[in-house]
């Protein structure tokens, strides 16, 4: 199961969501891939103040005017946790 927290600019993300085998998971590609381009895009903008990526974990926290880039992530986590809630817990 992955475990989400995000709120204003904060997101945590803990877990596999086992829904596939390793490697072959679209659930954890689908969640890794909002949080690559969460980091991705505060790196750009030069609002990221912390970004911890590593395998079944993520910590990311934004500077700045950037609360629009983490309500867009959290909307996708939704949708995939919608889908998949077997995989996919939100919490804020």
């Amino acid at each position: 199961m992955i475990r989400a927290v995000c709120g204003g600019t904060h997101l945590t993300v803990r877990g596999h969501a086992g829904h596939g085998q390793p490697g072959q998971d679209i659930v954890c590609a689908a969640v890794s891939a909002l949080v690559y381009a969460l980091a991705g895009v505060l790196q750009e903008k030069g609002q990221l103040a912390r970004g911890d990526i590593r395998e079944g974990y993520a910590d990311i926290a934004g500077a700045g005017d950037c609360a629009r880039e983490f309500a867009l992530v959290r909307c996708g986590l939704e949708m995939l946790a919608g889908q998949y809630p077997e995989s996919v817990e939100i919490g804020s």
